[in-house]
């Protein structure tokens, strides 16, 4: 068992360091999110459909860990910006395949340009194994605490 200064250590990380951090982190998203008219998680989905051109609205439900009615209200916002389109997979008509429009393309142009802008400076300021084991270790972070029951 962990000795109870550790342990009060990392209630203190975690309750003033990392939600200093992710404020930090989520602050920065929502500029990002601004600059472009869009919510951050409309723009994750417009990067997934460019990531993935056959991506469909079930593809997007599963790889976000999200509802239904939530990646419905992110393709509602897209469509209505005319940045994407819907069209039935030839081979399942249940299946719909998510497609960028000619405005879509260039907003996700947009957006990939900031974005390599800011993973240029964070690279400027951590090396890419750093980067990399914060990734690692974030996710394992985040699963652990997604595990922990709430009492």
């Amino acid at each position: 068992m962990q000795n109870e200064q550790q342990l009060e250590m990392v209630i203190t990380m975690m309750s003033e360091g990392y939600l200093a951090s992710f404020r930090s982190i989520e602050k920065t998203l929502k500029r990002v999110a601004k600059k472009f008219g869009l919510g951050w998680s409309s723009l994750s989905i417009l990067n997934q459909i460019v990531s993935d051109a056959s991506v469909t609205t079930a593809d997007l439900i599963q790889q976000n860990h999200i509802s239904k009615g939530a990646v419905s209200l992110q393709i509602t916002e897209l469509l209505n910006r005319n940045l994407i389109k819907i069209s039935e997979d030839e081979n399942d008509r249940r299946r719909h395949r998510l497609e960028l429009t000619k405005r879509g393309e260039k907003v996700a142009d947009r957006v990939h340009t900031q974005a390599t802008e800011i993973a240029q400076r964070v690279l400027n300021e951590m090396p890419l194994t750093e980067m990399q084991r914060l990734h690692q270790n974030f996710a394992t972070f985040a699963e652990t605490l997604n595990s922990t029951p709430i009492k």
